[in-house]
């Protein structure tokens, strides 16, 4: 009985080990990803290209979202701070937007994005290099 504890526990601890190392790697992937995205249709730094992305309203808002918002808040852009506090409407768990992302900005993702930037939350990822 106990050898069978000893193989689980190691078993869970090994998953949680490889998982923690695989969040900053996946993080990492997509917001280099997302980066590249933006750049492939806008000019300028990754910064510049994300905001010109969120701005452009010919971009869906799930795209928005996902792509800008997010990546946005891992970089902890300061650049666009003052851009999503204006999209930004007082929805932390974003009831307004629930079932609805592809035809509203996600206010939840605004809330976290901001909230990453302010306060040196999440990951804080540099710019992957090549991508600025």
């Amino acid at each position: 009985m106990s050898r069978h504890l000893f193989i689980i526990f190691f078993s869970l601890v090994a998953l949680f080990i490889c998982y923690m190392i695989y969040i900053p790697i996946g993080i990492r992937h997509d917001v280099k990803e997302h980066i590249n995205i933006a750049k492939r249709k806008y000019p300028g730094e990754a910064e510049d290209a994300l905001i010109a992305y969120l701005l452009d309203t010919s971009n869906s808002p799930f795209n928005r979202s996902t792509v800008a918002i997010w990546t946005l808040g891992q970089i902890r852009s300061k650049k666009a701070l003052p851009i999503l506090k204006e999209l930004y409407k007082n929805d932390p768990k974003g009831k307004t937007c629930h079932a609805k992302h592809d035809l509203v900005l996600c206010q939840k993702e605004l809330y976290e994005a901001i909230d990453c930037i302010e306060h040196n939350y999440g990951f804080g990822l540099p710019l992957p290099r090549g991508t600025q």
